[in-house]
């Protein structure tokens, strides 16, 4: 209790001494001079009024000493009281560590609605909110409910601009929906989409139309694209950054000079990756003499001249090498889903905190990798266009935005992100990345930069963690309280008791580790304890499973034949015009040289990993699965067509096929056509000939998922028990449909996570 509390208290409890007091002394007094008349407040005051009167002199002893008694013994028990509310509280010799209560909670104003509020667990029905400006962050290992926790539950809240990496795109198809029935512009950015269904964004139309601001905002684009990497690397990673700016400045002055050459708008290109990819690539020609046709191109500023020059004096071998370090991160625009998705703009980065609207980065998982670099620069130009004005020098920007990262390390440094950090909140811009572990974020960044990234983050959630290290370290953070310990010891002159205080962590790592799939443990700077709390489950929550809305519907891209450059056959579909300035239409230009079409090549793509095989087998069951109304709906063509393979019958009325998935495993489909006594019925199974082998490699499956997945679709589960305790099958059931996972069918991999190996219909054993 601070101190001005303490005085109100103090005086508080001194004038009910005094009003005690009175009332004692005044009844002593008419006990002692046995009068009859009605006992109040003013009959010992009026006494000792009248007892300095000389006819009442022979009065005044018994007053005064009726007085006495009658006072002293309140105001007695209030110095009693007084004292230890004054005694400052001994600290304990090992610590005072406990858990947030309801009190602290309430104080620090975390259980507020709040439409900036970022949703971070639950206290009873309460939800725990993070309103203003502070960032919180994520640590929880994979498929321990982070998606169904924190995710969506923010996506169905959360009511200012939000920015997501919605990595299987489950986010876009829980929750688009509700977010445009609030108003919100809502797009999916998704640049591998193989049905070309996707919003469109292009790096390259953030630069300045005025060309003496232009090479800035390149600059800081190739520093996005060619981060540093290392003294050893430095000299590679500058001349592949000037290399990029010669063949984009080529890109824009060209625009320029089409714009003021006013040609048929038809035939404007405006810069992309992709026409900066395929500009570089030399058309099949020696390359040196294709970039010196480029270089005498009349209209060129003598900063693109200059930049050209720079890459042609260097040697042959050195040329060859900047060249390659130059091309390495440009090669993904070969294929030409991403070239469409980054050549037009559907929204504009510079919007998020002028409108409502809520932007998805769609990534399929077997596309993670060769989408780091394009999700990272679009990280990168999100937070540096919003960097660079403050909200209260301009009106506009009346809106926060929240970038909730998903699988946050999958993307690799973000290098402005790590120098950002510690003012973004300022812009309002807000963070909620999810990482597996601390140990991932100090890989990605390094320890001193990941524990910058911490510190600024006001609120850390924690679920419980798989690694030792990490269960050590939480726990360390969580901090130490003092226990007592008593000692019974017995000795000739009878037992005795010692007491000892000892130090005890509030939560052993091993406790932290058995924390359990329902709870998880918040640590804030608004508040000097810990708290624990439940975990949020949107799909068993009314206030959330009522704004689950049909997905918003994209329109698929026309996927066109990039126009080679020099040539002005076909269009390439571009948005937002480029402003010349400085230019006269009376001094018009020579028209350039045309530069020869550039064959297009082809790469064959990598294998997928096993775990990828098994991802996308995981996922089209699901998917198939979710899309269930009845038991009718099970066909053998349905089945087939939801995982892209053709079954073949074994036995009568029985379809089946099998897949390997590597080291082993193998996942089989497996369809029964219904009989007079059954209905139709699937199973779906991942198998290895080894029954104790380790299921790490396809654990791609729990309750977890299975539960986020269909739930959601009108699923209920129920569960069947065992007769000595325990459950034998869980069970999700939608009209006439029974999915059913036996306890048998599930195993445990190297990371303590329960993997599900089989699931079926209830039919069909």
């Amino acid at each position: 209790m601070n101190y001005p509390w303490k005085a109100v208290c103090a005086i508080a409890l001194l004038l009910a001494a005094i009003v005690a007091g009175a009332y004692a002394s005044g009844y002593l007094l008419l006990v002692v001079i046995n009068a009859d008349i009605p006992l109040t407040f003013r009959v010992w005051w009026d006494s000792y009024r009248d007892a300095q009167l000389p006819e009442y002199k022979h009065f005044r002893l018994k007053v005064y000493i009726t007085g006495i008694v009658g006072f002293g013994l309140p105001l007695f028990a209030w110095v009693c009281c007084l004292m230890p509310l004054l005694k400052a509280k001994p600290r304990s010799l090992h610590g005072d560590a406990r858990f947030a209560g309801l009190r602290d909670l309430k104080k620090s104003r975390l259980l507020a609605e709040s439409p900036n509020g970022i949703i971070v667990g639950k206290f009873g029905r309460k939800l725990i909110r993070l309103s203003g400006q502070q960032f919180a962050i994520l640590a929880a290992p994979t498929r321990s409910g982070k998606g169904v926790g924190v995710v969506i539950p923010n996506l169905l809240d959360y009511q200012e601009s939000v920015v997501v990496l919605d990595i299987k795109q489950e986010n876009f198809q829980l929750t688009s929906g509700w977010r445009k029935a609030q108003g919100q512009e809502v797009y999916l950015f998704n640049p591998f989409a193989e049905d070309g269904r996707t919003h469109r964004w292009n790096p390259l139309s953030y630069a300045s139309p005025d060309p003496s601001l232009r090479i800035a905002d390149i600059q800081a684009m190739a520093a996005m694209l060619y981060p540093d990497a290392g003294e050893a690397q430095k000299f590679w990673v500058n001349q592949a950054r000037h290399a990029f700016m010669a063949f984009a400045l080529y890109l824009y002055e060209s625009y320029d000079r089409e714009i003021t050459l006013a040609l048929p708008t038809s035939t404007h290109r405006f810069p992309t990756l992709g026409e900066i990819y395929r500009l570089s690539s030399g058309n099949g020609s020696d390359l040196r003499k294709h970039i010196e046709t480029l270089r005498n191109s009349d209209f060129l500023s003598k900063e693109a001249k200059g930049a050209f020059n720079n890459l042609l004096s260097q040697a042959r071998d050195t040329f060859s090498s900047i060249m390659g370090s130059f091309k390495a991160p440009l090669n993904a625009w070969i294929n030409p889903a991403l070239d469409a998705a980054t050549s037009g703009n559907h929204f504009r980065l510079t919007d998020v905190r002028r409108k409502k609207m809520t932007i998805y980065i769609g990534i399929q998982p077997n596309k993670l990798a060769e989408s780091q670099l394009i999700v990272n620069l679009f990280f990168s130009q999100l937070i540096n266009e919003n960097t660079r004005e403050l909200p209260q020098n301009d009106a506009t920007l009346k809106h926060q935005c929240l970038l909730l990262m998903d699988e946050f390390t999958s993307i690799g440094k973000i290098d402005i992100l790590a120098r950002a950090v510690s003012y973004m909140a300022g812009y309002n811009l807000r963070l909620l990345p999810i990482i597996q572990s601390m140990a991932q974020l100090d890989a990605t960044y390094g320890k001193d930069i990941s524990r910058t990234i911490i510190t600024n983050h006001a609120l850390q959630i924690i679920y419980a963690p798989r690694e030792q290290n990490d269960a050590n370290d939480y726990s360390q953070m969580l901090g130490y309280t003092t226990v007592s310990r008593d000692t019974i010891s017995r000795g000739e002159a009878g037992p005795s008791r010692t007491r000892t205080e000892e130090r005890r962590a509030l939560m052993l790592p091993q406790e932290l580790k058995a924390l359990g799939t329902d709870k998880e443990v918040i640590l804030y700077e608004g508040i000097a304890h810990p708290v624990r709390c439940q975990k949020i489950r949107y799909y068993q929550d009314k206030r959330f499973t009522a704004r689950l809305l049909p997905p918003v519907e994209v329109a698929a891209l026309t996927m066109e034949r990039p126009m080679p450059i020099g040539k002005k056959t076909i269009a390439v579909a571009a948005v937002a015009g480029l402003a010349v300035a400085g230019l006269s239409k009376a001094s018009t230009p020579p028209p350039a040289p045309p530069v020869p079409a550039i064959e297009a090549t082809t790469e064959t793509p990598p294998p997928p990993s096993a775990s990828d095989v098994a991802e996308q087998a995981a996922t089209r069951f699901l998917d198939f699965v979710a899309g269930l109304s009845r038991t009718a709906d099970i066909t053998q063509a349905a089945m087939e067509r939801a995982f892209h393979l053709s079954l073949s019958e074994i036995r009568p009325g029985t379809y089946f096929v099998e897949q390997k998935i590597g080291a082993g495993w193998i996942y089989s489909v497996a369809y029964r056509a219904p009989r007079p006594d059954t209905k139709a019925g699937f199973a779906f199974d991942f198998y290895h000939p080894d029954r104790t082998s380790d299921p790490t490699l396809i654990c791609v499956m729990d309750l977890e998922r299975i539960r986020s997945a269909l739930i959601p679709r009108g699923f209920k589960e129920w569960t069947n028990p065992r007769h000595h305790g325990g459950i034998s099958s869980w069970n999700f059931e939608k009209e006439d449909l029974v999915v059913m996972i036996l306890s048998r069918d599930f195993s445990t991999d190297s990371h303590g996570r329960e993997c599900v190996l089989l699931v079926q219909t209830r039919d069909l054993k």
